[in-house]
């Protein structure tokens, strides 16, 4: 494609934007003598009417479109439910590419013609999406294989599409309370750019088999590298039924329920355990196999869970149990969902309330909590206060626990995620054992010194009062007693730290840390001793 069609693409995304942009300033010049309820409605059908022109739009212009129009169905957090809704209907799918240009590319890429590389092509595609389309080949040594090509133009039309948005969301600053759209676009850019890189697919495919390994309920597709390069992606080809066909699963003699549970628990290890979820879990993607066992496709868009935010949530979930809603504000802030400027007295009055309807929360009340439960928190919480948004390293985790919840319960209504995931979620909190010997470390040091000042802060309390700065009346007889009392206080320090070693040299011994349970042992005893001579000199 020539420069001339870049730009008509770049002025075309404009005007689209400038269309919705001018139909709402019309409808508030028109809207002016309209009754509320009737202005309440009609707006809703200007919501509908412009979501149904970007997901149009969107379908026929390709590219990035499709994957902003996707984007913005999972932002609740500012969007009417009209767009959410719309927009949701969005699947990546869309008319292949003339095969000669995808033959050309091949060419360009693995520097050979299909025919010369392949015993067999197959020239239609078995799937067409907004950044590739996947064509079914055999090896020379016959083993059956799905090729991945990408689109010849499709790096520069994402880059006029990334500019284009850059510019559209000037129009859209301080339209929603305090979002910083700047970010968004920036943050979700990065995500566009990575799946681009085949090469890096791969890679996430073999974390995928590695983080899952000797589990055969999941398969993940191995990576012919000699056939593989940044905008080519061969994978070992797999089979199975859409997830989503549940009629079909049946007849193959497949239980839905078990296959529901089954993808809870595939992503609950993704997101609590491993920190790294398969980020577009659409039918398209998952297949079902006899077992059941459940395969996956598609690893461009994945997402790697921060361990800032990891611990973040951990202490985030620790206040909530401790019932602390100025802790759990704090991690809020340092995870993003509060924007510079709230009102935090209010952010932390609402947790407050939220953690009294939550904290005593029956078992069978528990069971009965969905993501729709939560959404709906969200969405109420978001409405009461514009200084909430959902940031970046959520947004994508949203979306997907959004779309698996929709199919879990196509397969099985009764089918909760929540309760799914609860075992790993525990496991979650209580982080690797190096987090739990690093916390008990800063405990048992903090408890150590409080412990060790205290005699000395007892002594320098009773000199003050001995000068006479306090008015406390003592006989020389009551400061030899407490004297008496500041010293056996400090043998029962040394004999409380002699106990906290050997305990913790216990602790030590069964999680395998060998050096620092001698280290640990070595101080009981050493304290130990310590106690039993202050002992035998009183």
């Amino acid at each position: 494609m020539n420069n001339i069609h870049y730009k008509k693409r770049f002025f075309k995304g404009l005007l689209i934007a400038l269309r919705i942009v001018f139909s709402y300033r019309l409808f508030s010049l028109l809207s002016l003598f309209t009754g509320t309820e009737k202005k309440y409605q009609l707006l809703k059908d200007l919501h509908r009417r412009n979501a149904i022109l970007i997901r149009e739009k969107a379908i026929k212009m390709r590219g990035l479109m499709i994957k902003v129009g996707q984007f913005l169905s999972s932002r609740v957090d500012f969007l009417p439910e009209e767009y959410t809704s719309e927009l949701s209907l969005l699947q990546d799918s869309v008319p292949p590419y003339d095969y000669s240009e995808i033959r050309k590319r091949i060419i360009d890429e693995l520097g050979a013609s299909p025919e010369d590389i392949f015993q067999k092509f197959n020239t239609e595609p078995i799937a067409a999406a907004s950044l590739g389309q996947v064509h079914e080949a055999l090896l020379k040594d016959g083993r059956k294989v799905a090729v991945k090509i990408q689109y010849p133009d499709i790096e520069k039309i994402i880059e006029t599409d990334i500019r284009m948005f850059k510019v559209i969301i000037r129009f859209f600053r301080g339209k929603y309370g305090r979002i910083d759209f700047d970010l968004l676009h920036k943050e979700f850019s990065k995500i566009i750019r990575a799946e681009l890189d085949y090469i890096q697919e791969g890679r996430n495919a073999e974390r995928f088999s590695e983080n899952f390994k000797g589990d055969d309920r999941v398969i993940f597709p191995a990576v012919y590298w000699e056939y593989t390069t940044k905008h080519v992606l061969t994978l070992e080809f797999v089979e199975g039924i859409k997830i989503n066909e549940c009629e079909a699963i049946k007849t193959s003699g497949i239980n839905c329920a078990d296959t529901s549970a089954l993808l809870g628990e595939i992503y609950s290890r993704m997101i609590y355990l491993h920190g790294f979820f398969h980020g577009d879990p659409h039918p398209g993607n998952i297949f079902v196999q006899n077992g059941p066992r459940l395969v996956f496709v598609d690893f461009g868009m994945v997402q790697a869970i921060p361990e800032r935010i990891v611990r973040e949530l951990r202490k985030f979930a620790n206040a909530i149990v401790e019932r602390n809603p100025d802790d759990a504000v704090e991690s809020m802030r340092k995870m993003g969902f509060i924007i510079e400027g709230a009102d935090y007295r209010a952010i932390t009055d609402v947790a407050q309330s939220l953690i009294e309807k939550y904290r005593y929360i029956s078992p069978r009340e528990f069971k009965k909590l969905t993501v729709d439960d939560i959404w709906k928190e969200i969405g109420n919480i978001i409405n009461v206060l514009d200084f909430i948004q959902i940031p970046n390293n959520f947004i994508l985790l949203g979306r997907t626990i959004g779309i698996l919840n929709g199919i879990s319960y196509s397969l099985n209504p009764e089918t909760n995620i929540i309760e799914i995931g609860k075992p790993y979620i525990k496991e979650f909190l209580k982080g690797s054992a190096k987090e739990q010997v690093d916390l008990i470390l800063s405990e048992l040091k903090d408890t150590g010194i409080r412990l060790w000042r205290l005699p000395s802060l007892l002594a320098d309390f009773l000199n003050i009062a001995n000068k006479g700065d306090i008015m406390v009346k003592l006989s020389p007889s009551d400061i030899e007693k407490i004297t008496d009392i500041t010293s056996m206080t400090k043998v029962m320090m040394m004999v409380i730290l002699t106990v906290t070693a050997a305990v913790t040299a216990l602790f030590f011994e069964m999680i395998n840390q060998r050096v620092l349970a001698i280290g640990a042992a070595a101080s009981s005893i050493t304290l130990g001793i310590l106690s039993l001579f202050r002992l035998m000199r009183k």
